[in-house]
């Protein structure tokens, strides 16, 4: 009896390290304002499944894109013919999107991208954004459904080398940069191109060297 317990145990538990393995993510990505990329979702499964949903959550200045009234979502290699996508708008914001195949067909391979999508950034988008994979169900052929945990991308614009004290990016140092570092000081909302100096913070002895810059062009 205790053998038969312990085997027991022991299937449960190399299941569950089986499951825990499963994802389905997409990598972080750079994206600049005004630019729609094609982003790979990608499935890691050392499960075989059939089919799979999931709920996207995108932030403020990200975009999917739409044709026909439909959203652009396209399967890679990894699907059967029978595969087909479908996609809706829910209540709360999230897109969720469905891949299910009506042969009970599974999908090719255990790694690597599943659907594509085309994702375009608006024009005043500054990047230090996430984007969530959240609900995320993968289906087996017998019918057996997968909870994949949360996931979530981090997004941020390409990194464009650039004049050091330009802080708003115009190609020049002047007032107007000044103005730029004042107002992440005031609003408490630090970035990377407000630390002219190097030291690791936003404050005012980054106003007092772009003013340095500016008296010595």
């Amino acid at each position: 009896m205790k053998h038969s317990i312990l085997s027991f145990t022991l299937i449960v538990l190399v299941t569950l390290s089986s499951l825990g393995r499963d994802r389905l993510y997409i990598e972080n990505f750079n994206i600049d304002a005004g630019e729609t990329l094609r982003v790979p979702v990608i499935l890691l499964n050392d499960t075989a499944y059939t089919g799979l949903q999931t709920d996207l959550y995108l932030p403020a200045g990200l975009t999917l894109e739409m044709e026909d009234d439909e959203y652009i979502i396209d399967l890679t290699s990894r699907k059967d013919n029978s595969h087909t996508v479908a996609s809706r708008l829910m209540e709360d914001g999230a897109i969720r999107i469905y891949i299910s195949s009506v042969s009970a067909k599974e999908f090719t391979g255990n790694s690597g991208a599943i659907m594509t999508l085309s994702i375009t950034a608006a024009g005043e988008f500054i990047g230090e954004a996430m984007i969530q994979l959240k609900n995320s169900i993968c289906a087996e052929s017998i019918g057996t459904r997968h909870v994949l945990k949360d996931e979530i991308c981090h997004v941020n614009p390409n990194e464009v080398p650039g004049i050091v004290g330009d802080v708003n990016g115009d190609g020049e140092v002047n007032i107007a940069d000044i103005n730029a570092v004042i107002d992440m000081i005031l609003s408490g909302t630090p970035r990377e191109k407000g630390d002219v100096n190097g030291d690791g913070e936003v404050n005012i002895a980054d106003i007092n060297l772009i003013i340095d810059m500016i008296l010595n062009q």
